[in-house]
C-alpha cells in the first residue's frame, strides 16, 4: 500500500513538472500588422471599408513554439473609425451603424471548437457574442493561422446579414444607390508572445 502510494505521488508530481511548461499568455496584438475590413455590394459597385481602430484581447496557452489551447478572445472596434475611400459611404455607414449612440461593435468569445494544430499552422472555429448598433447575436467564425518563435497571424472572414443586427443597408443618390444586406468582415490579426 505505501510503495502504491508513493508511486501515486510520484507520478503526481511529474504531471505537474510536465505542464509547468504550459501557462496561459497575453498576446500582445501588433496594430501595424493588422488589418480589418468590411465588403459588400451595392447597385452601382462594389465596396470596401477598413476598420482603422481596434484592439483585440488573446489569451491562449503557447508551449513548444505551438498553440495548445485558445482561452479568451475579445475584439473591440471604434465604429466612428470604419472608413472608405468615398467620404459619402463613410457618413451612410456611420448612420446605419448608430455610431454616436452604440460607439464600439464588440466580439467576446464563448467557445471555442476543431482546434487542431499541424507543425505551426493551426485552425479552428470561435463562437461567441457580436454586438452592433446596440444588437447583439451569437455567432460562429472560422479562422486559420500559423505561428513562428514568437509572432501569430490569425485570419478569417464571416459574412454577417445586416438586418439581423436591424442595420438598414445604406443607400445613396435618392435611393439609385443601394447596398446589398450581406456584408464579409475579413481579418488578419498578428501578435507577439512575449
Amino acid at each position: 500500500m505505501i510503495r502504491i502510494v508513493k508511486t501515486l505521488a510520484i507520478a503526481l508530481v511529474l504531471a505537474l513538472i510536465s505542464g509547468a511548461g504550459i501557462a496561459q499568455q497575453v498576446a500582445k496584438l501588433l496594430p501595424e500588422k493588422s488589418s480589418i475590413t468590411i465588403s459588400g455590394t451595392s447597385t452601382v459597385h462594389d465596396w470596401e471599408e477598413e476598420v482603422k481602430t481596434f484592439n483585440v484581447n488573446l489569451t491562449l496557452d503557447f508551449q513548444d513554439n505551438k498553440i495548445k489551447e485558445i482561452h479568451n478572445v475579445d475584439l473591440i472596434c471604434n465604429s466612428s473609425s470604419i472608413v472608405s475611400d468615398y467620404s459619402l459611404m463613410t457618413s451612410k455607414t456611420l448612420n446605419a451603424l448608430q455610431a454616436e449612440k452604440h460607439p464600439e461593435i464588440v466580439f467576446n468569445m464563448i467557445t471555442i471548437e476543431k482546434l487542431t494544430t499541424q507543425d505551426h499552422n493551426f485552425s479552428g472555429v470561435l463562437t461567441g457574442n457580436l454586438s452592433m448598433a446596440g444588437v447583439t447575436k451569437r455567432v460562429r467564425v472560422e479562422f486559420t493561422g500559423s505561428n513562428g518563435s514568437n509572432i501569430i497571424t490569425i485570419k478569417g472572414s464571416k459574412q454577417i446579414n445586416m438586418a439581423d443586427f436591424n442595420i438598414d443597408p445604406p443607400t445613396a443618390m435618392l435611393g439609385a444607390l443601394k447596398t446589398g444586406e450581406n456584408v464579409v468582415i475579413s481579418f488578419t490579426l498578428q501578435f507577439q508572445i512575449s
